[in-house]
């Protein structure tokens, strides 16, 4: 009896692992199927997942042919992966010092900056969408890139800082000590010892980072009213006319701006996974 129970429990549990998998695939699966087509074809009776006469030309016109204000998704592109490097590399650099400091040492008000980062999480961005661009605004500071770069890194910070503790707190102390017994400075033990076995950690929370300045619609539709200076969602916006709509086109350009991001989740889900348990393992 306890068998069959084991074999049923199993079954069971497997048939919903491949539900979940099915109800998350399903949306990326129609937007692949939708880019292969036309968007005469996709308001066509051909409603099945593969399509009938799959064509690449809608990844031609979103890639080549398509042109708005005299922007594209070259310049889209560039915009959106310069952005999210800068800022990434700077939130990283900082939070990784931060969290650092937060996990190994005691100084005056280690507690509240600890409860103000958690506080942090706790907050979406859409609050302080409105008070932020009114002093952007005032400073003169909107279409810039720079500023979108700055806004993003301090985003990310209070994020990437968090997680950073969690890892460090799993580095045996001892190690250090016995890094300090050798001679070794602080600084040297935190860039020769501490960051080197944070490669890990390092990949899986800049990922985290730059996927969500990646896929940002708000703060960039607030603060980049030039389209030469538009990221990649704001771009896929410019396919929605006042009369017409190109959905072969959006599911293209959709397609483009997923697979990158999934491809790197692929190869870091293990070091992701690691990390939000607390530590990445060597």
């Amino acid at each position: 009896m306890k068998p069959f129970r084991k074999t049923a429990a199993g079954i069971i549990k497997y048939m919903l692992v491949l539900l979940v998998c099915i109800f998350v695939l399903l949306p990326f699966v129609i937007m692949i199927s939708y880019s292969l087509r036309t968007t005469q074809n996709i308001f066509s009776l051909d409603h099945g997942l593969i399509p009938r006469q799959p064509t690449l030309q809608a990844y031609k016109n979103a890639i080549q042919s398509y042109n708005f204000s005299g922007s594209g998704f070259g310049t889209w592109s560039w915009n959106s992966l310069w952005v999210c490097l800068i800022a990434t590399f700077i939130a990283i650099s900082f939070s990784a010092t931060m969290g650092y400091a937060i996990s190994r040492f005691s100084f005056k008000f280690k507690k509240p900056l600890w409860f103000m980062i958690a506080l942090t999480q706790t907050i979406p961005w859409i609050i302080i969408l409105i008070p932020y661009y009114m002093n952007i605004a005032k400073l003169g500071l909107t279409n810039s890139l720079g500023v979108l770069m700055v806004t993003y890194a301090a985003v990310f910070l209070p994020t990437s800082a968090w997680l950073f503790v969690g890892f460090f707190n799993n580095i045996p102390i001892e190690l250090e000590e016995a890094a300090k017994i050798d001679g070794c400075s602080q600084w040297g033990i935190f860039f020769r010892i501490i960051l080197p076995l944070s490669v890990p950690s390092i990949s899986a929370i800049s990922l985290v980072a730059f996927v969500t300045g990646w896929g940002d619609y708000l703060f960039a539709s607030t603060m980049m009213k030039r389209a030469a200076l538009w990221t990649l969602p704001l771009g896929l916006t410019s396919f929605r006319g006042e009369f017409f709509i190109q959905w072969a086109e959006i599911m293209a350009m959709s397609t483009l701006v997923t697979i990158p991001i999934v491809i790197l989740f692929i190869y870091l889900q293990r070091y992701l996974v690691d990390l939000m348990s607390g530590g990445v393992k060597g």
